[in-house]
């Protein structure tokens, strides 16, 4: 799926518990830089692109070890043991991506190395996708115009 995609979809599972982040102000950031991270193998993502990041799409295949919750439970013992006041929105970030990403025909091998693949029918940037973001994005407006009042 599409950066704005993962972003949109991201946003409204933070707008549906924002009444329950503690510190939004760490919440936040963590959520839509973990959304984003799993494409830092794609030399054509929003963040694969930039050139410090060059070294991963050389070394590693997108959708690989990467888009993978062997690789996301890594981090997360990393994270659990220096940085506990993130795990929560990286981990349940990173992990939406992957399932997100695990909806495309593309797809992700979830325990990679394992072979298993999890996939469906959804084409990166098609109709399927397309219609999602819309969905996601008014519903998103309606849900801040409830938290502002302004419905």
């Amino acid at each position: 799926m599409f950066f704005k995609t993962h972003l949109v979809i991201a946003f409204f599972f933070v707008l549906i518990f924002f009444q329950h982040i503690e510190n939004p102000i760490i919440f936040l950031p963590v959520v839509f830089f973990a959304t984003i991270i799993p494409d830092i193998d794609n030399r054509f993502s929003k963040i694969g692109h930039h050139k410090i990041f060059r070294i991963f799409n050389f070394f590693i295949r997108h959708r690989g070890v990467i888009h993978s919750f062997t690789f996301l439970a890594i981090i997360s013992i990393f994270i659990f043991l220096f940085f506990k006041e993130i795990l929560i929105p990286f981990t349940a970030a990173y992990s939406l991506h992957l399932i997100l990403d695990g909806f495309t025909k593309k797809g992700i091998k979830p325990l990679y190395p394992l072979k298993k693949e999890m996939k469906w029918k959804i084409k990166t940037g098609g109709i399927i996708e397309t219609v999602l973001f819309i969905i996601f994005f008014l519903v998103d407006l309606l849900l801040i115009a409830k938290k502002f009042n302004v419905l």
